[in-house]
């Protein structure tokens, strides 16, 4: 059984913003910490690379594009001609997915209707769909996962997760509709990355992402008495704080929840968080 090595960044960053656009500024430390992030992908080799929103660094794209070379990549997001644009690469190729719903303050809100949920199920769902080694991700962009994931689990067969990249600064709104989501199907994962932010020199997104998905008891105890955080809910595996941190971890969906079953599989496996630019890494 393959398991998929997925490796998220929760960056630290400044944006700013008029009344049609969002802004990422391109500060000295978040270079700092790009280098830093460059490192830990060499080290950890992921199959699957997660930004959050509005990370997406236009002068980085030849080096994204590179990347994707057998793997995916979430590289973020950036506004275009007002509209949020999540970014993402797969085998040297780049998508480039509108955002289909926003809050009310995101710039984006005036420039276009917020659709239904009907609508995103019959119209933009393929657009958000992925597959990396026949499993089948669909990636969302914020609010996008609090108005529709709870019907795409309902309905979608055979799905490995869902991948949320998020600036927000209530990560715990989330955080109460992931639980419903995970009460409905337990074999199904969450990768919520949020960035940490100051917006408009104010703070603003507050990191603490998550995962929430299938994990033994085993398992859990294990990673606790590492000193893993997580919540009090038996689908979540781990979160961050908010500073400049990663996680990394490798994931299967199948799986014997006891272990004495002649068919246990450890899940989830190396699960590993560390800060992007502090932690110094072995190969």
């Amino acid at each position: 059984m393959d398991y998929l090595k997925i490796l998220g960044f929760q960056l630290n960053v400044q944006l700013d913003c008029d009344y049609k656009n969002e802004f990422l500024i391109e500060t000295e430390a978040l270079k700092k910490d790009m280098e830093c992030v460059k490192e830990i992908i060499k080290i950890k080799n992921p199959d699957i690379i997660i930004f959050p929103e509005m990370c997406y660094i236009r002068a980085n794209d030849d080096y994204y594009n590179e990347l994707s070379n057998g793997r995916l990549v979430i590289a973020g997001s950036i506004y275009n001609q007002g509209i949020n644009i999540t970014i993402v690469y797969k085998d040297g190729k780049q998508y480039c997915i509108p955002k289909y719903n926003v809050s009310g303050s995101e710039p984006m809100i005036r420039n276009i209707r917020n659709g239904t949920v009907e609508e995103f199920m019959k119209n933009k769902l393929d657009e958000h769909t992925f597959y990396f080694n026949d499993k089948k991700l669909i990636i969302l962009n914020c609010m996008e996962y609090y108005q529709n994931a709870h019907y795409i689990v309902r309905s979608v067969d055979d799905l490995f997760g869902i991948i949320c990249i998020c600036s927000n600064n209530n990560p715990r709104v989330f955080l109460d509709e992931s639980r419903v989501i995970h009460n409905h199907r337990e074999d199904i994962y969450t990768f919520m990355v949020n960035c940490v932010s100051t917006y408009q020199g104010k703070d603003y997104g507050n990191g603490k992402s998550y995962i929430y998905g299938p994990i033994q008891g085993h398992e859990k105890e294990w990673l606790l008495k590492e000193g893993i955080l997580m919540d009090d809910y038996v689908s979540s595996i781990l979160r961050l704080g908010n500073e400049s941190e990663y996680f990394y971890g490798e994931f299967i969906n199948n799986f014997s929840r006891f272990g004495r079953s002649d068919s246990y599989m450890n899940n989830p496996k190396n699960i590993e968080v560390g800060m992007i630019r502090k932690k110094v890494l072995k190969k």
